[in-house]
């Protein structure tokens, strides 16, 4: 219908215009952090916990940070049975059985459905209680980062005896607070929250310094926390032909040079790793991120001279960078083919032919 086109346009809209939100500083937040950290072949397993807590506290945002903790310690027991599967070989299968465990563990608490009022997810099984449980999630409009705030000595005085704590209270609070946020997003801008908070504890004037180092990631995560609400939005409400048109014109933006098998490809891979993102799967989202990032950076010379420095950068760090890298520069307009589309005599077989390609080209 027209309302719904004039709808997709809006969304359209919306996402382009974030796709161009300048993120020098944050750039500079990613690169201080990266070089704290070493590129890890087992990245996934090695922060594990950290990615299950997100899942975890974006499902069950009433939940103490405590109680949270204490269902991730089960479902790391479940993880470690599930390496018997080779984690690092099938880490999609296991997330998936993670999440069903999850969604059962929460439905067998009747305190914990009370609590959160899960009732009627959990007298419906398997995708309908799934999707169930996304509808609970409730996004923060008012959020305020508790740690980064009121009592900056305190969070240094907790930092010089317990730096872990820090970070993990870090990531309970936006997880719970963001629950449409990305857990590959979470993980980095807890990286960048952390290497903020070392540096600024050994300066004279703590306040500037959290203001200066905090403000780009408070800003970053308040505008892609709604990019992402807004993109799963797009998965509910419209149909995959949507979601992936909404893809094909950001990627061509910022990859003008790249050819359109490649976009299209990628475009599509995007489209699809939204979906498992939007669905809460934290684990598959962090891996499915991983893998999309290193063919986009094993494809570098094809696509974009922008995203060099990026893939420089280790996990997961070079997602975050590349998202955010400036859009290449344009080619030469004269070099398009763009006559085929509007004189070639074959324009309407092809367009009968394949129809959705065509339109995409």
């Amino acid at each position: 219908s027209l309302s719904e086109k004039m709808k997709t346009v809006r969304f359209t809209y919306f996402l382009a215009f974030f796709s161009y939100i300048k993120g020098q500083t944050l750039q500079r937040s990613l690169l201080d952090a990266a070089m704290q950290h070493s590129n890890s072949q087992n990245y996934l397993e090695e922060n594990l916990r950290d990615i299950i807590s997100i899942m975890v506290a974006q499902f069950l945002q009433k939940s103490t940070y405590e109680e949270v903790q204490t269902i991730v310690e089960e479902l790391l027991d479940f993880a470690e049975k599930c390496k018997s599967l080779k984690l690092h070989e099938s880490p999609l299968e296991c997330s998936y059985q993670l999440m069903t465990t999850f969604l059962e563990h929460i439905c067998n608490n009747q305190g914990m459905v009370d609590k959160h009022v899960f009732s009627d997810c959990c007298n419906v099984n398997n995708t309908a209680r799934h999707k169930c449980f996304l509808l609970n999630k409730k996004d923060d409009d008012n959020y305020r980062e508790i740690l980064q705030i009121p009592n900056l000595e305190q969070i240094c005085e907790v930092n010089k005896g317990n730096q872990v704590l820090v970070k993990k209270r870090y990531i309970y609070e936006t997880s719970r607070k963001h629950p449409f946020l990305y857990g590959p997003t979470i993980l980095t801008m807890s990286a960048c929250y952390e290497t903020a908070v070392q540096s600024c504890c050994q300066e004279e004037n703590k306040t500037e310094c959290f203001q200066i180092k905090l403000q780009p990631i408070r800003k970053y995560m308040r505008e892609i926390s709604l990019r992402h609400h807004h993109l799963c939005e797009i998965g509910t409400k419209f149909n995959h032909k949507v979601a992936k048109a909404v893809e094909l014109v950001l990627l061509t933006k910022k990859q003008p040079k790249a050819n359109f098998s490649e976009i299209a490809k990628l475009a599509a891979d995007i489209k699809n790793l939204h979906q498992t993102c939007c669905e809460g799967n934290a684990v598959a989202c962090v891996f499915g991120r991983s893998q999309l990032m290193n063919y986009t950076c094993s494809k570098q010379a094809l696509l974009s001279s922008k995203i060099t420095p990026c893939c420089a950068l280790p996990v997961p760090f070079r997602g975050e960078c590349i998202i955010n890298s400036e859009n290449d520069n344009k080619p030469h307009l004269s070099s398009l083919p763009l006559s085929r589309f509007t004189e070639d005599r074959f324009v309407c077989k092809q367009f009968t032919d394949k129809q959705d390609d065509f339109l995409q080209e």
